[in-house]
């Protein structure tokens, strides 16, 4: 394999358009009043999901899971196995028989949780993957314990974006007021809210499939093999870069919570690839009319960056990055360059070692 570390530039937007795109994206962080709003309204939406029938939050899990194009069947309570749910998934690419198990907790799910998950996962016969959805958050251990492991976590605050990005906006209702669901919302004890994550989502038109993947770095050098996200290897070790599937709206999406990324990384480099592996000779040529959506979550408005097509001659293409400044802002430059080597080049382009084995 060719370790040519020479990028093959495309067409970039004018000067105008690129600083317009910059200010966009630079509302990452916000004053304090208005995070200390969100965070207030967050608290409240959580303990309304808490304060939820057991039985009655399953099904909106199951509601959810429909919305989202599955197929649900709500598992007996007496011999559910430790699943809640369980659901198919049609999609031809990334479908599969899903299993499902919920957690309304306040507190951190423990490791032992999430591999009492897996066990699970790995005798049950039909199951192709496990998600875990919790009011609450997860730990490092755990995100780095479904690494490589077709498992999805799902935290409190990304369960909030969910249902409000499927239209379930009636049941957080009481939380503008401070109200849960059978009394005020000072009523309930304390919950442990997850940091809300952005989802970064990509669109293109056409039929052709393409990979999302992304490099955390400092500078231009990936931290190590395990900060490349992509089709197999789904969240850094921390989670604080994750691929998911779901949003029914977008061709793909990776959730990114840019303030738990690593104190060393100041840069996050977002790739897509043809998959050559399933179907060789495709290339980016079929990659048009691409935009990167960030949905910042906490009720933020989205901000899109249209970029150019891509072209025959590539079979991978940088979109752009997110580099840190100073003021721990996080800004987007469109910087677009093609890789014929494809995504293998792409991360020897960022200092990773690639074994031609």
């Amino acid at each position: 394999m060719s370790r040519s570390r020479k990028l093959h530039r495309l067409g970039n937007p004018d000067t105008d358009e690129r600083r317009a795109q910059r200010m966009l994206f630079r509302h990452l962080r916000d004053d304090s009043n208005a995070n200390r709003g969100r965070m207030t309204r967050r608290v409240h939406e959580l303990q309304l999901l808490l304060a939820m029938d057991p039985v009655a939050f399953e099904q909106l899990i199951a509601r959810l899971m429909e919305a989202m194009g599955m197929k649900v069947e709500l598992t007996a309570r007496s011999r559910d196995g430790g699943v809640d749910v369980r659901g198919i998934d049609t999609d031809p690419f990334r479908g599969g028989n899903v299993i499902v198990q919920v957690k309304r907790y306040r507190d951190t799910v423990t490791p032992s949780a999430v591999r009492d998950l897996y066990g699970t996962l790995q005798h049950d016969q039909a199951a192709t993957k496990a998600v875990l959805v919790t009011t609450s958050r997860f730990g490092p251990s755990s995100h780095q314990f479904v690494t490589g492991k077709p498992i999805t976590l799902i935290n409190g605050a990304e369960l909030v974006g969910l249902l409000k990005h499927h239209g379930f906006h009636e049941v957080f209702a009481a939380a503008g007021s401070g109200a849960a669901a059978g009394g005020a919302a000072g009523d309930l004890p304390p919950v442990e809210v997850a940091a809300e994550p952005a989802r970064l989502l990509l669109h293109w038109t056409g039929e052709q499939e393409y990979d999302i993947a992304a490099l955390v770095c400092r500078g231009n050098r990936a931290l190590s093999d395990e900060h490349l996200v992509f089709y197999n290897n789904g969240s850094t070790p921390d989670g604080s870069v994750r691929l998911v599937t779901g949003y029914g709206d977008a061709n793909a999406c990776l959730m990114v919570d840019f303030d738990a990324l690593p104190a060393e990384a100041d840069r996050l480099v977002i790739v897509a690839a043809a998959d050559t592996e399933n179907h060789p000779g495709s290339t980016m040529g079929d990659f048009a009319g691409p935009a990167l959506i960030l949905e910042p979550g906490a009720d933020q408005a989205s901000a899109v960056v249209h970029l150019a097509d891509g072209a025959p001659s590539n079979t991978a293409m940088r979109l752009g990055r997110f580099d840190r400044d100073s003021a721990e802002d996080w800004d987007l430059t469109p910087a677009l360059a093609g890789y014929p080597g494809g995504l293998r080049q792409a991360v020897v382009a960022y200092g990773l070692e690639v074994d031609d084995a």
